[in-house]
């Protein structure tokens, strides 16, 4: 099953030809999930080729324009092409007030139902859950209120293999002790392994999204062990003092944050419009993380099980 990140925008607040500001939208399992939504992000959205209208959940870090300041236009546009299909917006509480103001100002009226679920800031939350996928919020440290995001999928029931089934005569009880995970012991001695009559699980893979933050080491508690995240790096490390003022995270510390996580694969984005590449975030993130790579617009980064 299908589990991949599309990189929208990965600039900071200045958005630049090629480097939008922040917005991705995530696959799994055929469901879309949009992380922010700053601007451009429906023109990213086509240039990506992702089906818009089959996107039912954006999830909005904080109320910074560069990763809000699409949504309005975007729900304006599902209006324009028809929508019916229920939309669900998780954010701060304030978000909810700026999109009634959008929708006042402008006497508009939605076709669609748009459910707003508000996030908090002190603690680790689940916003969405279904029988394959869990979207949760954790926080991290920014000059306002502002969260990250961990989807996750949920272990697949393992299946027991047919010719255990025939074999051994498998009653519903002992199959449904197999699918548990446990081995099954009859009366008479014989014993059913568990490793034996079932087939492989693939691990359940998982995906968290960092933006706006400085270098806070409790981030890595609340990613410890995804196989992909992606983590902003705004400054090179010769600017940790600018760093530390703005709230934001140099290439190092973002490092660090994977390395103590102990994460798959380290994704940097959001660097600041003063340099042209980042060249010097990858050199310096690598000499402590080595699996890094840098977001760029149209990016596809397939989430893959890492342990």
């Amino acid at each position: 099953m299908r589990f991949e990140v599309t990189i929208l925008g990965c600039g900071a607040a200045l958005p630049l030809p090629g480097r939008n500001p922040t917005a991705q939208v995530v696959n799994v399992h055929e469901k879309q999930f949009l992380l922010d939504c700053g601007e451009g992000t429906q023109i990213a959205l086509r240039h990506a080729r992702v089906r818009m209208m089959r996107i039912d959940h954006i999830a909005i870090s904080h109320l910074h324009g560069d990763h809000y300041l699409g949504l309005p236009g975007l729900i304006s546009t599902f209006n324009l092409l028809g929508r019916t299909r229920a939309l669900h917006v998780y954010g701060p509480p304030k978000l909810q007030e700026v999109l009634a103001l959008h929708q006042e100002v402008g006497e508009g009226r939605l076709d669609f139902p748009l459910h707003f679920h508000p996030t908090q800031t002190e603690k680790r939350a689940v916003l969405f859950e279904d029988k394959s996928v869990v979207l949760e919020s954790f926080p991290v440290r920014h000059r306002i209120p502002t969260t990250g995001f961990l989807l996750r999928e949920k272990p697949k029931e393992p299946g027991v293999k047919r010719e255990w089934v025939r074999d051994h005569d498998l009653v519903p009880s002992e199959i449904l002790a197999l699918k548990r995970g446990e081995d099954v012991v009859r009366p008479n001695g014989e014993a059913i392994p568990f490793s034996k009559a079932c087939h492989p699980v693939p691990d359940a893979r998982s995906y968290a999204f960092a933006a706006d933050t400085k270098y806070w080491t409790a981030v890595a508690e609340f990613v410890q062990g995804v196989d992909v995240l992606y983590h902003e790096a705004t400054f090179d490390d010769g600017m940790k003092a600018r760093a530390e003022k703005t709230y934001h995270t140099t290439a190092s510390q973002a490092a660090k944050v994977a390395r103590d996580a102990g994460v798959g694969q380290l994704v940097i984005g959001h660097v600041s419009a003063r340099y042209d590449s980042p060249s010097l975030h990858l050199d310096q993130a690598r000499a402590i993380f080595p699996n890094v790579v840098a977001a760029s617009d149209g990016q596809v980064i397939p989430v893959q099980a890492h342990l």
